[in-house]
C-alpha cells in the first residue's frame, strides 16, 4: 500500500521539512520503500557557467527536540532543467516507524546550490504544486488485526461468486510514465455463479433491492427474463501520486478503484 504524507505548517529553519505518515486504519505495517521527491529549480546563474550545473544535495534526519540530526543520504546531480529528483529514505523511515513515531522530520542541504542558480523548492505557500513529497510503501504484517469481509474469497475450489485477487501493474499498460506511486496496486474482480438462494440472501446481494426481486425469482414469479450476476458490492479508495498534463506532481484519493466485496445482482 501507498502511504500518503504531508509537510506540516512548523518550521524550525528554510531547510526543515516535518512530514506525518497517516495510519489509514493498519497499526502493524512494514515499511518497505521510502522516497523523497525534490523539485529543483534553476535561476539565471550568477556567473557564466556551462549548461550543467553540478550540486551535492544532503538530507538529515533530525532528533525531535534535539540539535542532534543523522546524515541519511548524499547525492550528487548534474542540472541541465529544472525537475524533480528523488532519495532513498527506506532504512530510516523504517526505523523512525518501528519506534512508533509517525513523524518525520528532515533537514535538506544543498551544496553548491546558491553559487549555481539552484534553488530546491521546500516550503514554498506560492508554489504548491512543487511541494516536497515523501511516498512510503508498506505492508500489514499482522494478520490479526485484518478487517474480517463478509464477501467469499475465490479458492479454485469454489464456483459461487467470489472475489478473486487481481494485481494491475501500471507498467503494463503503458502508465506508469504518469503515475509515480504506486507503480501497481490489487485492484481485483468478481466472478462466479448466482444461484437464487444465493443472490436471495440479503448479506450476499449487490443491494436490498436486489434481494427482494431474488425472492419473486424463487418464486417462480420472476419479472422478466432477468439473470443474477456476480459484481462488486463494496468497493474502496485508493490515494494515487501522479503528474498532470503540466507536470505538477498531484495527490488524489481515486474512488472505486479497490473490490473488497462481491456478491449477485
Amino acid at each position: 500500500s501507498v502511504v500518503p504524507l504531508f509537510s506540516d505548517d512548523l518550521v524550525t529553519s528554510k531547510s526543515s521539512l516535518f512530514f506525518l505518515i497517516s495510519s489509514e486504519g493498519n497499526q502493524n505495517l512494514d515499511v518497505t520503500q521510502a522516497t523523497l521527491w525534490l523539485y529543483f529549480k534553476l535561476l539565471p546563474p550568477p556567473v557564466e557557467m556551462r549548461s550543467r550545473r553540478k550540486v551535492t544535495v544532503k538530507v538529515y534526519y533530525q532528533e525531535p527536540g534535539l540539535s542532534s540530526k543523522w546524515n541519511l543520504v548524499e547525492k550528487c546531480l548534474e542540472l541541465k532543467r529544472s525537475g524533480w529528483h528523488t532519495f532513498t529514505l527506506t532504512h530510516a523511515v523504517r526505523l523512525v516507524f518501528e519506534q512508533g513515531n509517525r513523524r518525520q522530520n528532515l533537514d535538506v542541504r544543498c551544496d553548491g546550490c546558491e553559487a549555481t542558480g539552484v534553488a530546491p523548492v521546500l516550503l514554498n505557500r506560492n508554489d504548491e504544486s512543487h511541494r516536497p513529497f515523501l511516498v512510503v510503501q508498506a505492508r500489514q504484517v499482522d494478520a490479526k488485526h485484518r478487517i474480517r469481509k463478509r464477501g467469499l474469497e475465490c479458492d479454485g475450489s469454489a464456483s459461487l461468486c467470489c472475489r478473486q485477487q487481481f494485481y494491475i501493474d501500471f507498467r503494463l499498460i503503458g502508465w506508469n510514465d504518469w503515475i509515480i506511486a504506486p507503480s501497481g496496486y490489487f485492484g481485483n474482480y468478481c466472478e462466479g455463479k448466482c444461484p437464487a438462494y444465493m443472490a436471495g440472501v440479503p448479506s450476499s446481494a449487490s443491494s436490498f433491492h436486489t434481494a427482494v426481486v431474488n425472492q419473486y425469482r424463487m418464486r417462480g414469479m420472476s419479472p422478466g427474463s432477468m439473470n443474477s450476476c456476480c459484481i462488486p458490492t463494496r468497493l474502496s479508495t485508493m490515494s494515487m501520486l501522479y503528474f498532470d498534463d503540466e507536470y505538477n506532481i498531484v495527490k488524489r484519493d481515486v474512488p472505486n478503484m479497490i473490490v473488497e466485496e462481491c456478491g449477485c445482482a
